[in-house]
Protein backbone atom coordinates (compact mmCIF):
# COMPACT_ATOMS: atom_id res chain seq x y z
CA UNK A 1 0.00 0.00 0.00
CA UNK A 2 1.52 3.26 -1.07
CA UNK A 3 1.20 6.32 1.17
CA UNK A 4 1.78 9.87 0.05
CA UNK A 5 0.72 13.45 0.47
CA UNK A 6 -1.73 14.46 -2.20
CA UNK A 7 -0.11 16.32 -5.05
CA UNK A 8 -2.92 18.84 -4.66
CA UNK A 9 -1.93 19.59 -1.07
CA UNK A 10 0.19 22.50 -2.31
CA UNK A 11 -3.03 24.13 -3.41
CA UNK A 12 -5.01 22.86 -0.43
CA UNK A 13 -2.58 24.41 2.04
CA UNK A 14 -2.86 27.73 0.22
CA UNK A 15 -6.63 27.59 0.49
CA UNK A 16 -6.42 26.56 4.14
CA UNK A 17 -3.98 29.36 5.03
CA UNK A 18 -6.14 32.01 3.42
CA UNK A 19 -9.21 30.64 5.11
CA UNK A 20 -7.41 30.42 8.45
CA UNK A 21 -6.52 34.11 8.34
CA UNK A 22 -10.19 34.93 8.09
CA UNK A 23 -11.97 32.31 10.18
CA UNK A 24 -9.32 30.25 11.99
CA UNK A 25 -10.10 27.00 10.16
CA UNK A 26 -9.33 24.92 7.06
CA UNK A 27 -11.59 23.88 4.20
CA UNK A 28 -10.99 21.27 1.52
CA UNK A 29 -13.33 21.67 -1.44
CA UNK A 30 -14.71 18.59 -3.17
CA UNK A 31 -12.99 19.66 -6.40
CA UNK A 32 -9.61 19.98 -4.70
CA UNK A 33 -9.97 16.58 -3.02
CA UNK A 34 -10.93 14.86 -6.26
CA UNK A 35 -8.06 16.44 -8.19
CA UNK A 36 -5.62 15.47 -5.46
CA UNK A 37 -6.77 11.84 -5.42
CA UNK A 38 -6.58 11.69 -9.22
CA UNK A 39 -3.04 13.10 -9.18
CA UNK A 40 -2.02 10.54 -6.54
CA UNK A 41 -3.45 7.66 -8.55
CA UNK A 42 -1.94 8.88 -11.83
CA UNK A 43 1.53 8.41 -10.36
CA UNK A 44 0.80 4.68 -10.14
CA UNK A 45 -1.42 4.03 -13.15
CA UNK A 46 -0.88 3.99 -16.90
CA UNK A 47 -1.66 7.10 -18.95
CA UNK A 48 -4.70 5.46 -20.57
CA UNK A 49 -6.24 4.06 -17.39
CA UNK A 50 -9.53 5.63 -16.34
CA UNK A 51 -10.52 6.88 -12.88
CA UNK A 52 -14.15 7.35 -11.90
CA UNK A 53 -15.74 8.47 -8.62
CA UNK A 54 -19.04 6.54 -8.22
CA UNK A 55 -20.26 8.83 -5.42
CA UNK A 56 -19.78 12.61 -5.27
CA UNK A 57 -17.25 14.09 -2.85
CA UNK A 58 -18.22 16.91 -0.47
CA UNK A 59 -16.41 19.88 1.03
CA UNK A 60 -14.72 19.10 4.34
CA UNK A 61 -14.12 21.81 6.98
CA UNK A 62 -11.95 21.77 10.10
CA UNK A 63 -11.75 24.38 12.85
CA UNK A 64 -7.97 23.86 13.01
CA UNK A 65 -5.75 25.88 10.64
CA UNK A 66 -3.18 24.46 8.22
CA UNK A 67 -4.64 20.97 7.96
CA UNK A 68 -3.02 18.69 5.37
CA UNK A 69 -4.34 15.49 3.82
CA UNK A 70 -2.41 12.28 3.21
CA UNK A 71 -3.52 9.72 0.65
CA UNK A 72 -3.13 5.92 0.90
CA UNK A 73 -4.33 3.11 -1.34
CA UNK A 74 -5.97 0.39 0.73
CA UNK A 75 -6.35 -2.24 -1.96
CA UNK A 76 -5.21 -3.12 -5.44
CA UNK A 77 -5.58 -0.21 -7.85
CA UNK A 78 -7.90 -1.93 -10.30
CA UNK A 79 -11.65 -2.20 -10.55
CA UNK A 80 -13.79 -1.01 -7.65
CA UNK A 81 -11.51 -0.01 -4.78
CA UNK A 82 -10.96 2.72 -2.17
CA UNK A 83 -8.45 5.45 -1.40
CA UNK A 84 -8.00 6.51 2.20
CA UNK A 85 -7.57 10.18 3.16
CA UNK A 86 -6.09 11.14 6.52
CA UNK A 87 -6.45 14.77 7.61
CA UNK A 88 -3.64 15.88 9.90
CA UNK A 89 -2.88 19.09 11.82
CA UNK A 90 0.64 19.04 13.19
CA UNK A 91 1.07 15.58 14.70
CA UNK A 92 -2.66 14.99 15.28
CA UNK A 93 -4.90 13.02 12.98
CA UNK A 94 -8.24 14.82 12.87
CA UNK A 95 -10.21 12.58 10.58
CA UNK A 96 -9.89 9.63 8.23
CA UNK A 97 -12.23 8.78 5.37
CA UNK A 98 -12.32 6.29 2.53
CA UNK A 99 -13.23 7.45 -0.94
CA UNK A 100 -14.62 4.83 -3.37
CA UNK A 101 -13.08 4.89 -6.84
CA UNK A 102 -13.46 2.72 -9.92
CA UNK A 103 -10.27 2.20 -11.94
CA UNK A 104 -10.39 0.75 -15.44
CA UNK A 105 -7.05 -0.65 -16.59
CA UNK A 106 -6.24 -0.70 -20.31
CA UNK A 107 -3.44 -2.84 -21.70
CA UNK A 108 -2.27 -4.20 -25.04
CA UNK A 109 -3.76 -7.67 -24.79
CA UNK A 110 -2.45 -10.54 -26.95
CA UNK A 111 -5.13 -12.10 -29.14
CA UNK A 112 -5.27 -14.85 -31.74
CA UNK A 113 -4.88 -13.52 -35.28
CA UNK A 114 -6.86 -16.45 -36.63
CA UNK A 115 -8.54 -19.63 -35.50
CA UNK A 116 -6.18 -22.32 -34.20
CA UNK A 117 -6.62 -25.90 -33.10
CA UNK A 118 -5.84 -27.30 -29.70
CA UNK A 119 -2.17 -28.25 -29.40
CA UNK A 120 -0.95 -25.68 -31.95
CA UNK A 121 2.43 -24.14 -31.14
CA UNK A 122 2.25 -20.35 -31.18
CA UNK A 123 4.51 -18.30 -33.45
CA UNK A 124 4.75 -14.53 -33.84
CA UNK A 125 2.53 -14.81 -36.94
CA UNK A 126 -0.31 -16.16 -34.78
CA UNK A 127 -0.39 -13.26 -32.31
CA UNK A 128 -1.78 -9.73 -32.54
CA UNK A 129 -2.22 -7.09 -29.85
CA UNK A 130 -5.25 -4.91 -29.15
CA UNK A 131 -5.90 -2.22 -26.56
CA UNK A 132 -8.58 -3.70 -24.32
CA UNK A 133 -10.06 -3.36 -20.87
CA UNK A 134 -7.72 -5.59 -18.85
CA UNK A 135 -9.03 -4.77 -15.37
CA UNK A 136 -9.97 -8.40 -14.72
CA UNK A 137 -7.15 -9.89 -16.78
CA UNK A 138 -4.03 -8.51 -15.10
CA UNK A 139 -3.09 -11.81 -13.42
CA UNK A 140 -4.00 -13.80 -16.52
CA UNK A 141 -1.78 -12.11 -19.11
CA UNK A 142 1.28 -14.24 -20.01
CA UNK A 143 4.81 -12.84 -19.99
CA UNK A 144 5.65 -14.60 -23.25
CA UNK A 145 3.76 -16.54 -25.89
CA UNK A 146 5.95 -17.77 -28.74
CA UNK A 147 6.66 -21.48 -28.43
CA UNK A 148 3.76 -22.24 -26.10
CA UNK A 149 0.96 -24.59 -27.08
CA UNK A 150 -2.77 -24.04 -26.99
CA UNK A 151 -4.64 -26.01 -24.35
CA UNK A 152 -7.83 -25.67 -26.41
CA UNK A 153 -8.96 -24.47 -29.81
CA UNK A 154 -9.48 -20.72 -30.20
CA UNK A 155 -11.16 -18.44 -32.71
CA UNK A 156 -9.78 -15.22 -34.18
CA UNK A 157 -9.76 -12.41 -31.62
CA UNK A 158 -9.67 -14.67 -28.55
CA UNK A 159 -7.45 -13.21 -25.78
CA UNK A 160 -4.46 -15.50 -25.27
CA UNK A 161 -4.53 -15.86 -21.50
CA UNK A 162 -2.47 -18.13 -19.27
CA UNK A 163 -5.41 -20.50 -18.85
CA UNK A 164 -5.35 -21.23 -22.61
CA UNK A 165 -1.63 -21.96 -22.81
CA UNK A 166 0.65 -24.89 -22.12
CA UNK A 167 4.40 -24.80 -21.65
CA UNK A 168 6.56 -26.64 -24.15
CA UNK A 169 7.05 -29.40 -21.59
CA UNK A 170 3.62 -30.14 -20.14
CA UNK A 171 0.21 -31.66 -20.82
CA UNK A 172 -3.23 -31.01 -19.40
CA UNK A 173 -6.13 -33.26 -18.59
CA UNK A 174 -7.83 -34.54 -21.75
CA UNK A 175 -4.93 -34.11 -24.18
CA UNK A 176 -4.28 -36.66 -26.93
CA UNK A 177 -0.91 -38.40 -26.55
CA UNK A 178 0.98 -41.36 -27.96
CA UNK A 179 1.08 -44.23 -25.46
CA UNK A 180 4.12 -46.50 -25.68
CA UNK A 181 3.77 -49.85 -23.87
CA UNK A 182 7.28 -51.22 -23.56
CA UNK A 183 8.39 -54.67 -22.43
CA UNK A 184 12.08 -55.35 -23.04
CA UNK A 185 12.75 -54.93 -26.75
CA UNK A 186 9.05 -54.95 -27.64
CA UNK A 187 7.11 -51.69 -27.80
CA UNK A 188 3.47 -51.15 -28.70
CA UNK A 189 2.40 -47.67 -29.75
CA UNK A 190 -1.21 -46.56 -29.53
CA UNK A 191 -3.27 -43.45 -28.78
CA UNK A 192 -4.51 -42.35 -25.38
CA UNK A 193 -5.84 -39.32 -23.52
CA UNK A 194 -4.41 -37.87 -20.36
CA UNK A 195 -6.54 -38.05 -17.22
CA UNK A 196 -4.56 -35.37 -15.38
CA UNK A 197 -2.06 -32.56 -15.95
CA UNK A 198 1.66 -33.25 -15.73
CA UNK A 199 5.10 -31.86 -16.53
CA UNK A 200 7.60 -33.66 -18.76
CA UNK A 201 9.59 -36.18 -16.73
CA UNK A 202 6.77 -36.90 -14.27
CA UNK A 203 4.24 -39.70 -14.17
CA UNK A 204 0.77 -39.23 -15.62
CA UNK A 205 -2.39 -41.31 -15.81
CA UNK A 206 -3.80 -41.95 -19.31
CA UNK A 207 -6.72 -43.87 -20.79
CA UNK A 208 -6.10 -45.96 -23.91
CA UNK A 209 -8.46 -44.95 -26.74
CA UNK A 210 -9.16 -48.40 -28.18
CA UNK A 211 -9.65 -50.48 -25.02
CA UNK A 212 -10.36 -47.94 -22.28
CA UNK A 213 -7.58 -49.41 -20.14
CA UNK A 214 -5.92 -46.95 -17.78
CA UNK A 215 -2.14 -46.79 -17.43
CA UNK A 216 0.28 -44.79 -15.34
CA UNK A 217 3.44 -43.95 -17.26
CA UNK A 218 6.12 -41.31 -17.60
CA UNK A 219 5.63 -38.26 -19.80
CA UNK A 220 8.81 -38.23 -21.91
CA UNK A 221 7.74 -35.24 -24.01
CA UNK A 222 4.52 -33.29 -24.45
CA UNK A 223 3.19 -35.92 -26.90
CA UNK A 224 4.44 -39.25 -25.52
CA UNK A 225 3.77 -41.34 -22.42
CA UNK A 226 5.92 -44.44 -21.87
CA UNK A 227 4.89 -47.36 -19.66
CA UNK A 228 7.62 -49.89 -18.75
CA UNK A 229 5.73 -53.14 -18.20
CA UNK A 230 8.60 -55.27 -16.92
CA UNK A 231 10.15 -52.96 -14.32
CA UNK A 232 8.88 -53.31 -10.78
CA UNK A 233 10.04 -49.78 -10.00
CA UNK A 234 7.60 -48.27 -12.50
CA UNK A 235 3.85 -47.85 -11.98
CA UNK A 236 1.89 -51.03 -12.60
CA UNK A 237 -0.53 -51.47 -15.48
CA UNK A 238 -4.06 -51.00 -14.27
CA UNK A 239 -7.31 -51.62 -16.10
CA UNK A 240 -10.48 -49.73 -15.25
CA UNK A 241 -13.99 -49.74 -16.65
CA UNK A 242 -14.31 -46.68 -18.94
Amino acid sequence: MRIGVLVAIVFVCGVASNYAAQTGGSTFSATTLQRGIEAYLREQLGPDDEIMFPTPLHDIHFDEPMVVAHCRSVDRLAGRTEVELSFIAGSRQLRRIRVPVVITIYRMVPIAKHGMERGAVLTSDDIAYERRDATRLLDLLPDSLVGLRLAQSVTAGTPLLKSLLLGSGSVRNGEQVTLVLRSGAIAIRTQARTLQSAEVGRTVKVRRDDTGAVFVGRLTNEKTVVVELDRSSTPELRSEVP
